[in-house]
């Protein structure tokens, strides 16, 4: 029997509500200010991000896309380098390479968490290799003492992609305080979203935050470009939306981690692999796997649960980045097998033993 009425796999749209009195006079001290790109907003959040994060600066940008492609031109990689980067994630994390005419070097992930695989790294470093991107993917941590060591050890730069870890840690240090820096994604969905595109990148080095700073702003410096940059400005509205939730992000995250946890003991003797339970993620995803994704996803469907996949392909999928790509067997089946399921809190907090309840019929 199907459900009138469905329950959505993610709704950004609850959270705004959550904070509609905050975000409301949020809006209107932007309105009235008279000051809309690159303001006190901004700065401000700037601030309350780098001190989250606990590096020591951080640069508002349009896109997580953006400040990729921005911290590799800021550390001077540049046309014929060779970029490290993991096979299941967003093609933006590729593109971003390739935007400014490096070449991306693609490898296979890790079995467990779906990051990017250490071992894997090591076998693609050439004397090109200029740089790793790991992806904190669905809020897990990638291996970043393994990988900083292979930094050190061949002298790369790290440019860790937060886009989907905002909070999460590894050995007790925030996540984008580990590696050269940190680039975080603000879409929607995202743990910490506003409502439309924006960024962000974090770094303790002082001279690079400088250069990244111009860089978003066509290379201006002193009134003067000396480097040509790009147009990538976090604007004052999504910043002021930013700095509403920011204080909230803990306990936000706080509430996924219960929710992974009770995912965990309701459906753990079920035909399907559950990720793993580690305390220092945020659970930006709770993708399970299995065999029969499309017939399960389907039935949930008609019984009113929607569910998402992240990714449906792997990198080496895409026909204009399979180029690109080293062997990904791993990822290439976890591409066929993940499905995530709903894990917002907002949702979760009316409908968990509902979706519960679905999945196992769906599994029987």
């Amino acid at each position: 029997m199907s459900t009138n009425k469905t329950i959505p796999f993610c709704n950004p749209g609850l959270r705004f509500d959550h904070f509609k009195n905050e975000l409301n006079d949020a809006f209107q001290k932007v309105a009235s200010s008279n000051s809309y790109i690159l303001g006190s907003e901004v700065a401000q959040f700037e601030t309350a991000l780098s001190k989250y994060i606990s590096t020591e600066y951080c640069i508002g940008v349009n896109s997580a896309t953006d400040g990729l492609a921005l911290s590799l031109m800021a550390l001077g990689v540049k046309s014929g380098d060779e970029v490290v980067t993991a096979g299941l994630t967003a093609p933006a994390t590729v593109t971003s390479i390739l935007q400014i005419g490096a070449k991306p070097v693609v490898v296979d992930i890790l079995d467990t968490t779906h990051c990017i695989n250490p071992a894997e790294i090591k076998k693609a470093i050439t004397k090109k290799t200029k740089a790793i991107v790991p992806v904190h993917l669905h809020g897990y941590a990638c291996e970043m003492d393994q990988i900083m060591a292979i930094a050190f050890e061949h002298n790369l730069y790290v440019i860790e992609d937060c886009s989907q870890a905002h909070g999460a840690s590894f050995n007790n240090q925030k996540l984008g305080s580990i590696g050269d820096c940190g680039v975080f994604s603000f879409y929607p969905t995202k743990n910490l979203g506003c409502m439309g595109d924006g960024g962000a990148i974090t770094t303790n080095n002082g001279a690079l935050a400088s250069k990244l700073r111009a860089l978003r702003n066509y290379g201006l410096q002193d009134n003067n470009v000396a480097e040509a940059g790009i147009n990538s400005r976090l604007d004052e509205v999504h910043a002021a939306i930013l700095n509403t939730l920011l204080p909230a992000l803990d306990e936000h995250n706080e509430s996924r981690r219960k929710y992974a946890n009770l995912y965990q003991d309701a459906l753990k003797n079920l035909p399907l692999k559950l990720p793993p339970i580690d305390s220092n993620a945020i659970y930006h995803q709770f993708p399970v796997r299995m065999e029969n994704r499309n017939e399960f996803r389907n039935q949930l469907k008609k019984e009113g649960v929607l569910t998402g996949i992240h990714y449906d392909k792997s990198i080496n999928q895409h026909d204009a980045l399979k180029q690109y790509c080293q062997p990904l067997p791993v990822a290439t089946r976890a591409a066929e097998e993940l499905v995530s399921l709903p894990i917002q809190p907002e949702i979760l907090d009316t409908h968990f033993e509902t979706i519960v309840t679905k999945i196992k019929l769906a599994l029987q």
